[in-house]
This record gives C-alpha cells, structure tokens and sequence, in this order.
C-alpha cells in the first residue's frame, strides 16, 4: 500500500461528521490537506485539532455546488500545493420528509450538494489530473443509495445518480491512471439526516458505524496502491446479539 506522506488531499464537507473524521484519520499519515465547507470559522476548528504543520493545511470556504466555488476548490489547491493527489467528495444534505412534503428548494438542494457536486469536481479536476499524470477520487455515498429509506427519498435518489456517475466516469478516465471508487457507509454516528426535517429514526436491530470507523475506510480506499483500484464498498455495522 502506498503511504500518503506529502500527498495532497482534498477532502470537502470538512467542517464536521465524516469530514472531520477524515481529516483527523489521515492527519496521521503527513499528507497536504485541503479542508472545505462553507463556513471558514467551522473549518478553522478542524485544522486547529489537526497534528500537521499549519503550512500542510489549507482552508477553503465555498459552496461545492456551484462551479465558482469548485473552481475555487480546486485552483486554491493547486496554487498552494501544486497538485492534488486524491480528492474526497464527502459534502451532503440529509432532509428527513415525506416527499409530498418537501419543497423544491429542498429537493434542489439535496440534488446540487449531493450529485451535481459529484459533476463539477469531476470537470475541474479530471483535467488536471489527466496533465499530471494521475489521481484519485473518492466519494462518498451511502447504503440508502441500494435499498431506499422512507422519509429520505431525495437523499437516497442523489446517492444512487453519484453511484452510477462515478462507476461510468470512472470508466471514462481508467487509462489516464486515474481512480475513481465510492464508498456507500450505513447509519453513522453523526448529526446526518436531522437538516430541515425530523430525526432520522434509528434502529434497534443494528448499531451505527461510528465517524472514525467510516473515516479508516476512506483511508484504506486512499492508500492502495496506483495498480489496485476499489470501485465500490459498502461498510455497514455487525448485528447486536439479542
């Protein structure tokens, strides 16, 4: 497995939940990392609790929807590091409602931070890896992309178009030496799925993976070596013995 030492990694909705994990799990391995989320004070927080030398972390308010701030995303990695190695799309929204009560600013914003993201960081940065020779992309989906969850249509909707996505781009750019894998956790122990909504409701029958158990994956994910390539994973939690 290769190590991420002096490696450049992008890794958005950095500001908390998995995100946070993430920076946190792969602070350990001395990578470049770029943290993103909207809001630059959240961010600070992260990259403070952070073991790095402060000129290995770069912060980067924006909004991953739009082209500006994926531009911006990406452009500020390279204007500071010079490349990025590996980016994480890990930014989402979770709205817990019955479809016939969400509303369609809802609905866009579920699909623009959770698919159309997927869309823009793939224009911006495939270029880019094509000329340095190679990447990786990482994103991150979930498991109500395969089964639907009552209450999270939307949601489970944008999951699936950003599996499908990934697999078919990542067919696209294989021989530019450049990967493209998806991991799709279950139920985590975050705040997820509470924004504009009721709680998602949780289960008795399983526990929940926690943030650093779902974060070890991404970093498994990241360290492979340039010839082996994850296209897809679930990780899901072992039953409770009753």
């Amino acid at each position: 497995m290769q190590s991420l030492s002096d490696k450049v990694v992008v890794i958005t909705g950095a500001s908390k939940g998995i995100g946070a994990g993430i920076a946190e799990t792969l602070a350990s391995e001395n990578p470049r990392l770029v943290l993103v989320a909207r809001k630059k004070a959240d961010l600070q927080k992260v990259a403070d609790r952070l073991d790095l030398p402060k000129k290995q972390v770069a912060i980067v308010p924006a909004d991953v929807s739009k082209t500006a701030g994926m531009r911006k995303i990406v452009n500020t990695a390279y204007r500071k590091f010079g490349r990025v190695d590996i980016f994480i799309n890990n930014a989402g929204v979770g709205i817990m409602k019955p479809i016939v009560e969400m509303t369609e600013k809802e609905y866009d914003l579920t699909m623009n931070t959770n698919l159309k993201s997927i869309f823009l960081s793939f224009k911006e940065v495939i270029p880019k890896m094509q000329e340095q020779g190679g990447g990786q992309i990482i994103n991150v989906s979930s498991m109500a992309a395969k089964q639907g969850v009552p209450g999270l249509a939307a949601y489970a909707a944008s999951k699936a178009g950003l599996n499908i996505l990934a697999d078919s781009v990542g067919g696209e750019v294989r021989n530019d030496r450049i990967k493209i894998s998806t991991l799709a956790p279950a139920s985590t122990e975050t705040g997820f799925g509470s924004t504009g909504g009721k709680k998602r409701p949780s289960s008795s029958a399983a526990k929940k993976l926690t943030v650093t158990e779902v974060a070890e994956a991404v970093l498994f994910m990241a360290r492979q070596n340039d010839n082996a390539w994850v296209s897809m994973a679930d990780i899901r939690p072992l039953l409770k013995k009753k």
